[in-house]
């Protein structure tokens, strides 16, 4: 059952990545690519930790794809959000080096033996700068009139997810809500920008 949700997770993120990689706008490109790599290595870690390949996968790799997930693509999603909601406009090369920034705190942490604690900061930071997010996207729909039952619906199941993951960490549930947020959150990307104009609040800096 875990292995038949992995591979509809690890399916689902692949398409996502690419929904949002095609995307074609004037502003904010970078962020939404970056995005879309932070869904395909959760895709990656889903699919080398589904249980039923673990005859044929090595555990290096499975634990591999579980911290990029956890420790990398997770943060990386938080800050597309920020940059987002705040307009910065980071440069592919600035994801670049945030990317190789958190590969190594994760490595220095581990070796100095706190990689859990670590883990557990990463997740909470990450929360509290997803929900800071939210609250800016639910502030700019209020100030646009936008419906704001649609954004509570759906930003209230990121909130969810986001509490389960901090819950299930070091479980085997973890990366199956991690996955799931970073599915929800790309997914909202998505069909924020098929819907609202470049002038929107979201993508223009206050």
């Amino acid at each position: 059952m875990l292995s038949c949700l992995y591979l509809l997770l690890a399916a689902s993120l692949i398409a996502a990545g690419v929904l949002l990689w095609r995307l074609r706008l004037s502003v904010s490109q970078d962020a939404r690519k970056t995005a879309a790599f932070c869904l395909w290595l959760g895709a990656y870690a889903c699919t080398v930790n589904m249980p039923i390949l673990s005859s044929v996968i090595e555990p290096e790799v499975a634990i591999l794809g579980t911290n990029l997930n956890l420790y990398v693509s997770f943060p990386m999603m938080a800050l597309v959000m920020l940059d987002l909601t705040h307009g910065w406009q980071w440069q592919r090369a600035t994801w670049g080096r945030i990317f190789l920034a958190l590969a190594a705190m994760f490595e220095l942490m581990r070796r100095a033996e706190a990689g859990t604690d670590y883990g557990q900061f990463v997740l909470t930071a990450c929360t509290f700068a997803l929900l800071y997010a939210i609250f800016r996207i639910i502030k700019n729909a209020r100030s646009t009139d936008q419906a704001l039952s649609k954004y509570c619906i759906v930003l209230g199941f990121y909130f969810g997810l986001m509490i389960a993951s901090l819950w299930s960490f070091n479980t085997s549930l973890a990366l199956l809500w991690n996955g799931l947020t970073l599915l929800t959150f790309g997914g909202y990307l998505y069909f924020s920008a098929s819907t609202i104009a470049l002038a929107s609040p979201l993508l223009s800096p206050k």
